[in-house]
């Protein structure tokens, strides 16, 4: 009974995506005068995506379908959205290209976690992996400086940022090195390795991947060991180096300043923040609708600013129900940890909902003037494939983590159920 209630709502989520990608890109193709083809291709291609991959995953992995079904709504949302609002070398069919490129990475993450049981033979080599790619935009030819960080590597014609792929490693990591309560002293390679990879981002400017690391690390760390007083000693040794680094770094005090007050040079440095203000007060509480605002006037519209984006034409209300999304995924995703059989599971499905929860509270607290700009995305909605790939691939580690949760359940009841025939 319990499980048929759940299909039935989760069909009920389906449908209402559904409709929202077709209503939505129907819209924008019928919005002007002239027809928009690649939109009215799309508001049947984004529904058909959607049910697809809802009903092929579904039927291969018993994996939680409202998980899987809000993954695919963030998804579209971006997709929409660029198809209103981007310019001609930013299209909606790239981030489509990017997100089938994503669809295959949460298939190949669900299979990952599933069948590669031996996590503590190869977490070494996986950690060398994680501290060779983040510090490969230093190697001469393929490294690139990118909007004032040198966080990104050219390779066959593509620009990728390896902190962004990085991060679902960076978890499994962790989840394998702080697994079973291990006391401190076994915990020390695990937290210098993080250290390492914190300090080579700091290098390479990447702050928003810096506090991603950092957070990340810490809050694993203490649902691992429940240690308040190491906790806090590594929350006061990493606002101690906040603050040696804003001393230090010209970069991180620009960053401060422009937080602080972006009207003091609002032609240059604050005028990011300005026009991101500007257009969240524009939208109001119903937005100006699709096609009405100006996102394009802001800076980095189609990635650390496309929240602000989103507010102008979409309104407030929906903004906050954008949140919730990310809040209703978080929620399952805990549901999932506390429910995973093995304390490495646990960590793992804990380590990726906190990273999604504070990367999301990044962007949107500095789109909004409520943190220092960081330079994250928005998961799963900003255009580019670094992060939307591998954004699909934590969310195909936690589907697959939900999967297993749900054959544990399966076999649980099969043997009470033998039981009680004996």
């Amino acid at each position: 009974m319990k499980k048929a209630l759940m299909r039935s709502n989760t069909k009920l989520l389906l449908s209402a995506v559904m409709l929202f990608q077709a209503l939505a890109m129907l819209l924008i193709a019928f919005q002007k005068q002239a027809l928009n083809p690649q939109a009215l291709a799309l508001a049947v291609a984004l529904p058909l995506a959607t049910w697809l991959v809802a009903t092929l995953m579904g039927r291969i992995w018993p994996v939680d379908r409202a998980i899987l079904i809000l993954v695919m709504l963030l998804c579209s949302i971006g997709i929409i959205t660029l198809s209103d609002i981007a310019k001609s070398d930013i299209t909606p069919r790239t981030q489509g290209l990017y997100a089938l490129g994503g669809i295959a990475a949460m298939f190949a993450g669900a299979a990952f976690i599933r069948y590669w049981s031996q996590w503590k033979k190869y977490t070494p080599w996986l950690m060398a992996l994680c501290l060779v790619a983040l510090a490969s935009p230093y190697m001469p030819v393929i490294g690139i400086y990118k909007y004032g960080a040198r966080n990104w590597v050219g390779l066959g014609g593509f620009s990728l940022q390896p902190s962004e792929f990085m991060k679902p490693i960076l978890i499994l990591c962790l989840a394998s090195g702080f697994s079973n309560r291990p006391r401190f002293a076994r915990c020390v390679p695990t937290i210098a390795f993080a250290a390492a990879c914190c300090a080579i981002l700091l290098s390479e400017k990447d702050l928003g991947a810096v506090l991603l690391y950092f957070l990340t690390t810490v809050f694993m760390y203490y649902v691992a060991t429940s240690n308040a007083f190491i906790t806090l000693s590594g929350l006061g040794m990493g606002a101690a180096a906040a603050v040696i680094a804003y001393k230090a770094l010209p970069y991180v005090q620009d960053r401060v300043a422009i937080w602080q007050n972006p009207w003091s040079d609002p032609q240059e440095s604050g005028y990011q923040l300005i026009q991101s203000l500007i257009a969240i007060g524009s939208g109001g509480l119903f937005g100006m609708g699709l096609g009405m605002g100006m996102p394009r006037d802001i800076p980095l519209y189609h990635s650390d600013f496309i929240f602000a984006s989103i507010t102008e034409e979409f309104g407030l209300i929906f903004a906050i129900g954008l949140l919730a999304v990310y809040v209703l995924i978080i929620m399952r995703g805990l549901i999932v940890a506390f429910n995973a059989r093995t304390s490495f599971h646990s960590l793992a499905a804990f380590g990726l909902v906190i990273m999604l929860g504070l990367q999301t509270m990044l962007i949107a607290g500095g789109n909004t003037k409520l943190l220092p700009l960081s330079g994250v995305t928005l998961p799963l909605v900003c255009y580019g494939g670094s992060s939307l790939v591998s954004t699909f691939f934590s969310m195909g580690l936690l589907l697959g983590l939900s999967s297993m949760n749900a054959e544990d359940e399966a076999r649980d009841i099969e043997q009470l159920a033998l039981k009680e025939d004996v």
